[in-house]
């Protein structure tokens, strides 16, 4: 259960930095290149409103200044996570004590960042028209209509395989 969380922090905090660089990437790289490349509905959102020169520029300034206030939160989070993976592969005796002032910094430092981006994500949204906005919605709405698509043909997805050998 411990191990679990734990990956799934790592995956969080993975998460966490993604969605910003996603936002700048359709200015610095191609489809799918670089940090982001696997969000692509976010990238295609901003690409497909026709920013102007001036809100790409605009964009650019505002995810620059959230990589520069990231960057040490995700360095925190990174060092927790260093902590955690010390003590749980570690020879001495864990228990959920050991791990709770870590897990309590870790939601700290998540909240954190969750708080940033949604600064962020409201600074860029503010730099766009009334009509990129509709055009923004308009492609939310049909990406998640093929999101739900997928999830009726392909169904829920479970949990993923154990690692490791089988049990015999």
């Amino acid at each position: 259960m411990l191990f679990k969380k734990f990956l799934m922090s790592l995956c969080f905090a993975a998460a966490c930095a993604i969605p910003a660089a996603a936002f700048a990437q359709p200015f610095h790289h191609g489809c799918g290149e670089g940090p982001g490349g696997g969000h692509m509905p976010m990238m295609m959102l901003l690409r497909n409103v026709n920013l102007t020169a001036d809100q790409q520029a605009q964009v650019h300034k505002i995810m620059d200044a959230n990589f520069t206030e990231a960057r040490p939160l995700m360095k925190q989070l990174h060092s927790i996570h260093e902590q955690i993976a010390d003590k749980l592969m570690g020879s001495g005796n864990v228990s959920e004590a050991d791990l709770t002032p870590l897990q309590t910094q870790e939601n700290q430092v998540r909240q954190q960042l969750d708080q940033q981006m949604m600064a962020t994500a409201l600074k860029i949204r503010g730099v766009l028209t009334p009509a990129q906005l509709a055009k923004a919605s308009e492609l939310h709405t049909k990406m998640k209509a093929l999101h739900a698509q997928m999830e009726a043909l392909m169904g829920e997805v479970g949990p993923p395989p154990p690692m490791g050998p089988p049990a015999e």
